[in-house]
């Protein structure tokens, strides 16, 4: 009895100790749960060489963490997702891919023969065209604030800030998705990174022509000195008549770019305009096996085309 009063008493002290240091420290707790939020990236599963936090969970599932930990696949992913901006674990990931894939092949094997595996490839690959989306949502906005926020720097520098604490200034005052980037280069260098490797993390995580010349224009200037202030200044004009060549070219491929849109939507409304007005014309492509193979062709036919035009219509500069 008396023994289970000590332990009693011990505990009980514990937990007064920790709840008081929690207490006297909570500012500096909550300033390091600030920090790893920022800096973790959004789904990494793998450590890099070049990053401050030791170890990210890939899922919320032990077995299915230990599972991802420390595989190629999860670090390629975690790059994709981050590069979206996106919140989703690996693990959250690749459950969605596997769950769309499920419900794919569970469609197709209603219709049967090779539409089976066409069907689950093809939802098996909602979720990661739904990340290619968002990765190129977040670059566009990313290329229309650059400009700006070299300026904000050229002037804050010319006001007496170091690059630190304009990059600092910017990250500050740039809304999503410039702001947090130039935050989190801030945070990894003020936590002991050096400076080169935080700027080719974020050349990393916004793959960009424009961010890559600014990286590289800082990254000259550290090693070979000159008007830094200068430099951005010319970078940021040179950017801008980027972003008006490249309305015009947009303007320019609109057209191509309609067409592909326009010429894969035809013959899947023809389909289903002939499918309501005279169904038993049509009830053999789904109903025997060589019509089966023909809608299989005809849709990747489609796909195919949808790409090969969509391509022609972009010019990269």
């Amino acid at each position: 009895m008396i023994g289970l009063v000590l332990v009693a008493v011990f505990g009980g002290t514990m937990l007064i100790v920790m709840a008081a240091y929690v207490l006297v420290n909570r500012r500096r707790l909550a300033a390091g749960d600030t920090l790893r939020a920022r800096l973790a990236p959004a789904g990494a599963g793998d450590v890099q060489a070049t990053t401050i936090l030791k170890e990210q969970r890939a899922s919320d599932i032990a077995a299915f963490d230990r599972l991802l930990q420390g595989k190629g696949l999860t670090a390629w992913i975690a790059g994709q997702i981050e590069s979206a901006g996106s919140r989703m674990r690996v693990g959250e990931f690749i459950l969605l891919t596997l769950l769309c894939g499920a419900l794919g092949l569970l469609l197709g094997r209603r219709i049967g023969g090779l539409i089976v595996p066409v069907m689950t490839i093809l939802a098996a690959a909602i979720p990661y065209a739904n990340l290619k989306r968002q990765q190129a949502s977040r670059l566009k906005k990313f290329q229309g604030q650059l400009p700006e926020a070299i300026d904000m720097l050229v002037n804050a520098m010319k006001s007496g800030y170091s690059l630190q604490a304009a990059i600092k200034f910017a990250g500050d005052e740039m809304p999503e998705p410039l702001g947090p980037e130039f935050t989190r280069v801030y945070d990894e260098q003020r936590l002991g990174m050096d400076m080169r490797n935080a700027l080719l993390n974020m050349q990393t995580r916004v793959d960009t022509v424009d961010c890559k010349m600014f990286v590289t224009a800082l990254l000259l200037q550290r090693e070979t000195g000159g008007n830094l202030a200068e430099v951005l200044s010319t970078l940021a004009t040179l950017m801008r008549e980027r972003v008006g060549t490249r309305a015009q070219i947009d303007t320019l491929t609109a057209e191509p770019k309609m067409s592909a849109v326009v010429l894969s939507l035809l013959p899947i409304g023809l389909f289903f305009v002939l499918a309501i007005l005279n169904r038993d014309f049509l009830s053999p492509l789904w109903l025997t096996p060589a019509g089966r193979l023909l809608l299989v062709y005809g849709g990747l036919s489609v796909i195919f085309g949808y790409l090969v035009l969509r391509r022609i219509g972009q010019i990269d500069i």
